[in-house]
């Protein structure tokens, strides 16, 4: 299997004309692009899906992320991101950007998908290495009622008001 290449910006988000190998050590002030995508179905409720537990933060809750890879846009990792771990094929336009988070090594593009037919959470296919459950839920219960990983608890109460519209 090959190894997952980024391609590397610095400080201001211009390219550096250089790639990275996920796993090794970035070199001082250089940064690549992860992203980060809340789902809501047409009823409203947000798609989470469970952390494996061999990850950061085991079987905690959280959108769908990762980082894009070497040649892809932000918005093509994001779709990327959810057909490889949810199944989810999806057109990079019917995805709306809510902000960038410029966050330790990587600039965080934060995006929404709704989906205009609900989601039947047994038909998704999951990527068994990343997710083990999904589930939706009420957005006006979702920072109560399960265990989100502590970063993204802190994203979805920052830019609650901006994801949820």
């Amino acid at each position: 299997m090959s190894r997952e290449t980024w391609d590397l910006l610095d400080e201001n988000r211009q390219p550096l004309g250089r790639t990275h190998f996920r796993g090794d050590e970035l070199d001082p002030n250089t940064f690549h692009t992860v992203i980060e995508v809340f789902t809501f179905d047409a009823d409203g409720k947000l798609l989470l899906s469970k952390r494996h537990p061999d990850k950061k933060y085991p079987l905690l809750w959280e959108g769908t992320g990762g980082s894009i890879l070497t040649g892809e846009t932000s918005r093509q990792g994001a779709v990327r991101e959810l057909q490889e771990e949810l199944g989810l094929i999806i057109d990079p336009e019917q995805l709306r950007f809510v902000t960038t988070i410029k966050r330790g090594t990587y600039f965080l593009d934060v995006y929404v998908y709704t989906s205009e037919q609900p989601i039947d959470v047994d038909q998704l296919s999951l990527q068994t290495d990343e997710v083990v459950d999904v589930r939706l839920e009420e957005w006006d219960t979702v920072l109560d009622s399960v265990e989100l990983v502590p970063t993204v608890k802190e994203r979805l109460i920052k830019y609650g008001h901006l994801i949820r519209t």
